[in-house]
């Protein structure tokens, strides 16, 4: 059903000029036409007062919190975002719309080492996950959410029947998206012992800290203020050493715009841990052309195979596939709003 929308929103996609710093590239992506979507972004809400992330109940449940969301407009927490505080820090499994109201939110622990409150409620954090971490992620979901048949598909859309906001039915659809906890948590450690990250409870969050004076340079290289903020940019196309790592898509652009400080922190972490596990790129980064690889990875994702199911609340989750890369989108009142397309790991 949304194969052809997706066809056109990267078609119509143009290059901006690629930023380098070392190994690392970025190229902006820029839009030709606006999308119409209203929603706020899940720092946003959170400061506005607007918005209330807590956990299930007073026992607390790892893979899920609940989302109290007092409008006008629907939230969008992306894939990755970090949630800190209460019980443990967690990460967003998908991106996720959340509608006015309550919702029950699929999430990762990424802090193993605590499970005892720090504070009521839940704060945003600074930095969306890795591509790394948000890869893995996804191809577990890809996976599970592929597997149901077009009919279980249905009755998570429609809740069997039920009212899909009521509890049932949105703890079901939550249900469907959560990750494998043991392969996020060994990615976690990955990360923080690669930067030598003091971390006492495990926490991803440490590995950031300990990486502050990297990532705050890399941060300047390609910063906010650069092209990457713009009125048409709505994404990015990521490479190390000329590999591809990830492309990330947000529109409209003012949303995008805002999100990128927390993508690029994941993004210069990534390649961070990159040059701290002394990893050889398979492609020669001399010579590389992000604008030629960024165009064939368009043509990669235009011929994908679709999926689509119902998302965790509004709209409609998209997962593609060829056997170069995989991804996620999120289509909300006919238009993909979002996209994160991956390389596809060998097993």
């Amino acid at each position: 059903m949304y194969k052809q929308q997706l066809k056109e929103m990267v078609g119509d996609l143009r290059l901006g000029a690629p930023l380098s710093d070392g190994p690392l590239s970025i190229l902006p992506l820029r839009a030709k036409a606006e999308v119409r979507a209203r929603y706020v972004l899940l720092h946003q809400a959170l400061e506005r007062g607007r918005l209330t992330i807590t956990e299930v109940d007073e026992a607390g449940s790892v893979p899920y919190l609940v989302a109290r969301n007092r409008g006008p407009w629907p939230v969008l927490i992306f894939d990755g975002e970090e949630l800190v505080g209460a019980k443990q820090n967690r990460i967003a499994n998908a991106t996720i719309l959340v509608a006015v109201g309550k919702a029950v939110l699929p999430v990762s622990c990424v802090e193993q080492g605590r499970w005892h409150s720090r504070s009521p409620t839940f704060s945003s954090g600074a930095y969306a996950s890795h591509p790394s971490m948000r890869s893995l992620k996804e191809r577990h979901l890809h996976e599970a959410l592929t597997r149901a048949t077009p009919a279980e598909r249905g009755a998570a859309g429609d809740a069997g029947g039920r009212d899909p906001r009521s509890e049932a039915a949105q703890s079901e659809r939550a249900q469907r998206y959560r990750s494998n906890q043991g392969e996020v948590w060994d990615e976690v450690g990955k990360t923080v012992h690669a930067l030598g990250a003091y971390a006492p409870t495990m926490a991803m969050s440490d590995s950031y800290d300990a990486g502050k004076d990297d990532l705050d340079r890399m941060m300047k290289a390609f910063a906010p203020e650069s092209l990457f903020v713009s009125e048409d940019v709505v994404g990015a196309a990521v490479f190390w050493g000329g590999e591809f790592i990830c492309l990330d898509l947000l529109q409209p652009a003012k949303r995008f715009a805002l999100l990128y400080p927390k993508l690029l922190r994941g993004y210069a972490l990534e390649a961070l841990m990159f040059a701290k596990l002394g990893a050889e790129p398979k492609a020669a980064s001399e010579g590389f052309d992000p604008e030629a690889a960024t165009l064939r990875l368009f043509a990669e994702i235009i011929e994908a195979e679709v999926e689509e199911q119902p998302g965790v609340d509004l709209g409609d989750d998209l997962r593609l596939e060829t056997k170069q890369v995989s991804g996620a989108g999120l289509v909300w009142e006919e238009e993909v709003i979002q996209l994160s397309v991956f390389p596809r790991k060998s097993a």
